[in-house]
């Protein structure tokens, strides 16, 4: 009981100082509470999404299997003649599947044709996830077999929302792209497998021994079979590619095979140096909670050294080092549990943003990713809380009543003041000084930056654009792999006519094509010939020749886009033309604005080698655009734009300028002139060009919460770092000072040397801070200097400035005060 009352009342102290220091618990509350959400909020997202296993039988034993390339730094998905092989060959993995997403349209009599996400996938993968039907059957190897009834299977949601929980619904027909299938089962309700898809038709792989690394994209996964391992697959899986290297090594010798668990390709982990790098931002973000907990624990012991009487007479009472250091820790776990409690709300309330903003992508996420907050998740913010209680309240405790107190006590005992300042509280003063010196600039600038990108307007009439991506599915017939140039003959006359019966719509008046959205252009990394320097990171993208004058984009140099500046029909790979636009950013910060007959070229890094391309001449130049929502708008703000016909992208998005009301009303009728026009023509992301480009900032308002959090909680330690130790030094002169003044010193003297050693101080961790932050700039390739970057590291130092001054100011003032016989009683 005695035991437990004493821990009672330490708790009790807990919240008394607290509330007796609002400043510390403030400061010190909000910038735990910051690092706590981080880190839990991260440690959510990856446990539930990176390593739970599916929620199927034994679902930590469904593997996917690829072929990496380690030239390239990605898969190769071609790989039919791949899959065949180790389908007949390995042993490690059982039921060997492969699937291939596709979109066809469900086209319904009176209803817009609406396109939807079927997976062609081996009727093997319903024994990888041992989900029987929830009606009817699933698919079986009999229906892969060339000249079988095109048959397909449904979900839950399907059948209950499209035809209403027909009981008759088996053996019914549908119609997906120009093909009619027959119903043959019901899936059960939540089964998404294996992305999120909601129909399966069977994969026919057509020949035996396809050419290798040929046909369509795939994905292969299956089960690790009973007493097997991710090692031993791995270690099958290797000996197969090394043989595949050997039969084809122009081929295969870059090219190694690996098997990982079924979620982690999917969420584009591949291999465990991606993982390792998940597990990596996990100690990032603890290491920033022990930094901000050393920031707490340098106020605590300021705050420690002030009580030093208090623990000199517990000591002299009898109470042990022990004792008084686990008072310390449990009145620092009082501050760390209530902070831990507040990131935990703000790691669920951030967790419920992110799920609503990316409503609008739901369907094309995986059907296992989920951001909520695991209970997990609770726990390990516990265990932080405790760890930053032990940074906080023991290693100020231990230096409080280390080998320092014994003297102490002496001096007490003799009437002197206690704990001595000497050297140690210069270099916390330099240290603090430095560390708000190096890393607020930075974090002032990443967090204007996701500010100002998550609140910006795009510049144009947005609002007046209907945006849809194209594209054609022809195997979307029985899920039969092959696709050929044919197809791209087709799709482009299919574009050219769409087009052209769209231009007759009244409310369309203009409408053009490009190979993304704007705004959201691919990156790509280019030179120039005619000056050195670089290379520089834009972003391109393949456009219509009408693309500018569609969306009026102004032409500031130069001319736009006429019909010669595409490349030939059927000219292969080359399918951009010798001349292109850029934007104004791109003219004028790498050739001064003369870019017009200069010449650029891409410079590709992904392939492990610098291969340049062919040169291309600078014909115009064209505004920045979009002005403000981009996906790519802080990472790059170089754009390079060429000129393509239809067919040279698929698939294509499609802009359609409005008239007469809001743009995504519009979106029924382009359904429907395009299943008129082919069923196999999809339309997919039909919405609002504003709404798209909006939707997009959601992810840049995310960020600039998290580091305005960030900002805010180093800006208050701080702060209050700073103005705690600058003060407590100041006022332990205080004798110094009344007795100076006693022998006659005068003020003003003694107020310069005061302010003097404060600026050396100061001086000195400005010097540290302003190192440390020329080392990080270098790190991360000199883009902290750009911009605004010396205007805020000026306001910074004066704002860090003016706060140590004022902590100089009070207790200086308050020092002057003292009367000459109280200060040489005090000595």
């Amino acid at each position: 009981m005695g035991v437990l009352h004493s821990w009672r009342l330490d708790v009790k102290l807990g919240f008394r100082m607290l509330a007796k220091y609002p400043g510390l618990a403030l400061s010190g509350g909000v910038g735990i509470a910051v690092a706590v959400a981080l880190a839990a909020g991260g440690f959510s997202v990856v446990q539930r999404n990176y390593l739970v296993p599916l929620p199927f039988d034994q679902g930590d034993r469904i593997v996917s299997i690829e072929l990496w390339d380690s030239q390239a730094n990605q898969p190769e998905t071609r790989i039919l003649r791949d899959f065949q092989l180790w389908r007949e060959g390995l042993k490690s993995i059982r039921s060997l599947s492969a699937y291939r997403s596709l979109t066809p349209n469900l086209v319904e009599p009176g209803v817009p044709p609406e396109s939807v996400q079927v997976a062609a996938m081996s009727a093997s993968g319903f024994e990888v996830v041992r989900v029987p039907a929830l009606l009817g059957r699933v698919l079986t190897e009999s229906d892969e077999h060339s000249g079988a009834p095109a048959v397909v299977v449904i979900s839950e949601e399907i059948w209950r929302g499209r035809f209403a929980g027909d009981p008759a619904i088996l053996n019914r027909k549908i119609q997906l792209g120009a093909a009619a299938y027959s119903i043959v089962g019901v899936m059960p309700k939540g089964f998404a497998f294996p992305i999120h898809h909601h129909f399966w038709v069977p994969l026919r792989t057509g020949p035996a021994q396809p050419v290798p690394l040929t046909g369509p994209a795939l994905s292969v996964f299956g089960r690790l079979d009973a007493g097997a391992t991710l090692e031993s697959a791995q270690a099958e899986l290797t000996a197969s590619g090394q043989r595949a290297a050997q039969a084809h090594p122009e081929l295969y010798a870059k090219l190694r095979p690996q098997v990982a668990p079924y979620p982690q390709p999917v969420l584009q982990v591949h291999g465990r140096e991606d993982m390792a790098g998940l597990v990596a931002m996990q100690g990032l973000v603890v290491s920033l909670l022990v930094l901000v907990c050393l920031n707490v624990a340098i106020l605590v012991y300021t705050r420690t050294a002030m009580r030093q009487a208090e623990i000199e007479l517990r000591t002299a009472l009898g109470a042990s080092r022990g004792r008084i250091v686990l008072q310390l820790f449990l009145e620092a776990l009082v501050l760390s549990l209530a902070a831990a409690a507040g990131g935990v709300v703000i790691a669920a309330l951030a967790l419920r943003s992110v799920t609503g903003a990316t409503q609008h992508i739901a369907a094309e996420l995986p059907f296992w990713v989920s951001f909520r907050l695991t209970p997990e998740a609770v726990l390990y913010a516990g265990a932080l809380s405790v760890l930053a209680a032990a940074i906080v309240g023991v290693l100020p405790g231990l230096q409080a009543t280390g080998g320092r107190l014994e003297s102490g006590l002496r001096v007490a005992g003799a009437g002197g003041a206690g704990m001595r300042l000497g050297k140690t509280w210069t270099v916390l003063i330099v240290a603090q000084v430095g560390f708000a010196v190096a890393l607020l600039p930075p974090s002032v600038l990443n967090a204007w930056g996701s500010l100002q990108s998550g609140l910006a307007g795009p510049g144009f009439p947005a609002g007046q654009f209907l945006s849809a991506q194209l594209g054609l599915d022809p195997a979307a017939a029985d899920g039969a792999i092959g696709q050929g140039p044919a197809e791209a003959v087709r799709f482009a006359g299919r574009l050219s006519e769409l087009m052209r019966r769209l231009e007759s719509e009244p409310r369309v008046t203009g409408i053009t094509f490009a190979m993304t959205e704007p705004g959201d252009e691919p990156g790509a990394r280019i030179e120039a010939k005619e000056i050195q320097g670089g290379p520089y990171a834009a972003r391109s993208s393949r456009v219509a020749v009408n693309y500018f004058r569609v969306f009026a984009v102004p032409v500031l140099a130069g001319r736009g886009f006429e019909a010669g500046d595409t490349a030939p029909a059927g000219s292969g790979q080359a399918r951009q033309g010798a001349m292109v636009v850029v934007n104004r950013s791109l003219a004028q910060n790498v050739f001064g604005g003369n870019a017009l007959g200069k010449h650029i070229r891409y410079v590709e890094h992904a392939r492990g080698k610098d291969e340049p391309g062919q040169w291309f001449e600078i014909g115009g130049v064209v505004t920045d655009f979009p002005t403000g929502v981009s996906a790519g708008r802080d990472d790059a703000g170089f754009k390079v734009y060429h000129a393509v016909r239809p067919g040279q992208v698929r698939p294509a998005v499609l802009a359609l300028r409005l008239q007469g009301g809001p743009p995504e009303t519009f979106g029924p009728r382009l359904r429907q002139v395009a299943g008129t026009l082919d069923p196999e023509l999809f339309l997919r992301d039909v919405r609002s060009l504003e709404e798209a480009l909006r939707k997009e900032q959601w992810i840049r308002r995310l960020e600039a919460g998290v580091l305005l959090g960030i900002t805010l909680s180093v800006l208050l330690l701080s702060s209050a770092g700073i103005y705690a130790l600058m003060s407590f030094t100041v006022s332990q002169r205080r004798r110094e000072i009344g007795i100076r003044v006693a022998l006659g010193a005068s003020r003003t003297r003694i107020v310069v040397a005061v302010f003097s050693r404060a600026l050396v101080q100061l001086a000195a961790g400005v010097a540290l801070g302003a190192l440390l932050g020329l080392g990080l700039t270098q790190v991360s390739g000199w883009s902290l200097t750009e911009g605004d970057a010396p205007c805020v590291m000026t306001g910074v130092v004066l704002f860090i400035a003016t706060v140590g001054l004022l902590a100089a100011l009070g207790p200086t003032r308050q020092s002057l005060r003292i009367q000459p016989t109280e200060a040489l009683r005090e000595q």
